[in-house]
């Protein structure tokens, strides 16, 4: 894998480590070596721009790590935005990019508002008609606010789709998820993947920014946002926006399954995590 590719891996498994999303963490190393030894994710890859146009992109990933992909389309989508104001960037041939809401952050870094969706996976969620055509499909709210970010997201579930109170609400944003990668991208949906490993059917991400300055709305933004912080539920996260840690405390668990990937992919670990 390049070095710049490793280094932005590593920076979002971090992040998501640290945020209290540790499932998709550095646990998911044990993953990506796998489906890197099987062949579904390329190590070489490097991401395509087949379409460029003012604000808005298609992004080709190469079969490479998702979250170099979905990274590299959020970060064209809010340089777009620095100009345009609105942009939004599609990464398709891509692998699954885990943890949106990371994606999504990459935007408020900019003072943009930041959206990232991503389809990912053969179709395993029954919506309709008895047959399985949509898959996870999460997606994530990134806002900025000072030196802070707050994010919010959201995943499906057979159990969201069946519910009477948030069934509608999950099918919308299953079926917006999916106009936004597979459809704009023509990319296959979930319910044309066969294989069952997400790395092996690949995946798409959408990714929006909306750059504040630039559409002139700096004035009144902390005051309105902060109203409706009064009124949000409890799957608003703030974020500060600041360095990672030079240290990390780990477990036991997820130091075993560390060495289980350095032995996997031949590499040496730091002795601290050895003891």
């Amino acid at each position: 894998m390049f070095a710049v590719d490793a280094e932005t891996l590593t920076v979002r498994l971090l992040e998501a480590e640290t945020r209290g999303r540790s499932e998709y963490g550095l646990q998911v190393l044990a993953d990506l070596v796998t489906a890197l030894d099987l062949g579904d994710i390329d190590p070489r890859a490097r991401v395509l721009k087949p379409l460029d146009l003012p604000a808005f992109a298609i992004l080709d990933g190469s079969t490479g790590i998702g979250q170099v992909g979905a990274s590299r389309a959020m970060e064209l989508a809010r340089e777009k935005a620095a100009t345009a104001g609105i942009a939004l960037v599609i990464c398709r041939n891509s692998q699954p990019c885990d943890d949106v809401r990371t994606i999504a952050e990459l935007a408020s870094r900019a003072n943009c508002i930041g959206y990232c969706t991503t389809s990912s996976g053969k179709a395993s969620l029954t919506a309709t008609g008895g047959q399985n055509w949509l898959s996870a499909h999460p997606a994530a709210w990134s806002f900025p606010a000072g030196e802070t970010v707050w994010t919010t997201g959201h995943t499906l579930s057979q159990e969201l789709l069946q519910s009477l109170e948030s069934g509608s609400l999950a099918l919308t944003q299953g079926l917006l998820s999916l106009a936004l990668t597979a459809g704009i991208s023509s990319s296959r949906l979930p319910a044309a993947k066969k294989k069952i490993s997400p790395y092996g059917a690949g995946a798409e991400h959408c990714c929006l920014a909306v750059h504040l300055s630039v559409i002139q709305a700096d004035a009144h933004w902390n005051e309105t946002f902060s109203a409706c912080l009064s009124q949000a539920d409890s799957t608003l996260q703030r974020v500060s926006i600041a360095d990672l840690p030079e240290t990390l405390e780990i477990g036991e668990e997820l130091r075993t399954t560390l060495l289980d990937v350095a032995r996997q992919a031949r590499v040496a670990l730091p002795d601290s995590l050895k003891s």
